[in-house]
């Protein structure tokens, strides 16, 4: 007999389906019970951010302007030293080659002069006959002046002899400027240095036949050299008397001339010479002419190189590229400080009571070089200026002050 089992059928959820529900409401009611149990966070106000500052007080300067520029150094005077009359060199200085130095008067070379001497011995033997010829004729005429006083003489020898000693004048006259002309030759054929100075190249050697007109050297002055400053007239017109500068001697403003060499700065101090008369017509400058004495003396250290030797001062040579500062006018109650620190409508920024930031207006005088000189009559000395760049300012803001000393300002 067959019989029919039938498996009874599974009926309702498993148990980890049960677990999975607990646990899931378990957890929303932690969360539920976190939000009503936490607190409110606190409520604090944002910083206040306070910009740290440079200061540097106020100092007065008493001293000059200073007009700035820069050109070329170049001698005060070259010239081409020519021969003026024919012959072989027979005499030449040994410094007679470019650079060698020379006083004034003092031997460079000379033609054979004995062609010039024999040519002023003849001239002077002629003068000599004549002299001779005179003093006779004087005697003679003398003579027969008194014996036609007696009636011994009659008056037509005298007039002759008189006629004759004009004649005599008049040769000795014409035989001086001839005299006078190969004395000059001689003198030519000996080459002098006409003023103190060097020379820059030389074109001659010995027996060589020179003729007149030849270039034999060229020679520049060496006891001044010259700079040529070009300012513009806003610069100008700080210096007083610039039109009125003496031309004849250093009594014209101070001037320092400043030349690098060596990677060492080098100064040497001279005098405002003259002023060209006219405005460059391109440039629409002015050309102001300084003048250096002695420029072959070592220069006087400016800025030096911290080198384990010693280095030696060079002299102020032709063709060096300088920076001239001259002596302006004297402005009394003005300071200088870094163009940075004036800003915009020309006002600085200085530290009122209680830290708090102040803008001053300031009148703007000029610039020298990174400088901007000022005048503020209503700033005391020693009132701290801002030296620093702040990106947001706000006139009275709160800074923090950080004191720098004068000497460090750039």
């Amino acid at each position: 007999m067959i019989s029919n089992h039938s498996t009874p059928k599974q009926t309702g959820k498993p148990l980890w389906f049960f677990v999975c529900i607990a646990i899931l409401g378990a957890g929303i009611a932690s969360y539920i019970l976190l939000l009503a149990f936490e607190s409110a966070p606190e409520q604090r106000d944002p910083a206040e951010l306070i910009p740290l500052v440079d200061v540097s007080p106020l100092q007065y300067r008493d001293s000059p302007l200073l007009i700035e520029g820069n050109g070329i150094v170049v001698p005060k005077a070259a010239i081409a030293l020519s021969s003026q009359v024919n012959g072989e060199i027979v005499s030449l200085h040994p410094n007679m080659v470019s650079g060698g130095a020379f006083e004034e008067g003092e031997l460079i070379l000379q033609i054979d002069p004995r062609t010039y001497q024999a040519n002023l011995d003849e001239a002077e033997a002629i003068q000599a006959a004549n002299n001779a010829n005179l003093e006779f004729l004087n005697r003679q005429v003398e003579r027969l002046r008194s014996l036609r006083e007696n009636d011994f003489a009659g008056e037509e020898a005298l007039e002759d002899s008189i006629n004759r000693r004009a004649q005599t004048i008049a040769a000795i006259a014409r035989q001086q400027a001839i005299i006078d002309n190969r004395t000059l030759d001689l003198e030519r054929s000996s080459i002098r240095a006409p003023f103190t100075g060097r020379i820059y190249d030389e074109s001659v050697d010995m027996g060589d036949i020179v003729a007149p007109g030849r270039e034999l050297a060229r020679f520049y002055a060496s006891d001044e050299v010259e700079v040529v400053v070009s300012l513009n007239a806003d610069d100008s017109v700080f210096i007083p008397d610039l039109w009125t500068q003496g031309q004849s001697d250093s009594t014209g403003r101070r001037a320092w001339v400043t030349v690098d060499h060596g990677g060492n700065s080098y100064q040497w101090q001279g005098y405002v010479h003259r002023v060209e008369s006219d405005i460059d017509r391109i440039t629409r400058t002015v050309d102001v002419v300084v003048r250096i004495p002695a420029p072959f003396t070592p220069g006087t250290p400016v800025a030096e190189l911290e080198l384990p030797v010693a280095l030696e001062a060079p002299p102020l040579l032709v063709g060096m590229y300088s920076n001239v500062a001259i002596e302006g006018m004297t402005i009394p109650g003005h300071f200088v400080l870094p163009v940075s620190t004036v800003h915009q409508n020309n006002t600085l920024w200085i530290v009122a009571g209680e830290s708090r930031l102040k803008e001053v207006p300031v009148d703007f005088i000029r610039q020298e070089g990174n400088q901007a000189v000022l005048l503020a009559p209503d700033l005391p000395e020693g009132t701290p200026i801002i030296i620093s760049d702040i990106a947001l300012v706000a006139d009275g803001m709160r800074i923090q002050v950080n004191p720098v000393p004068r000497g460090d300002i750039n």
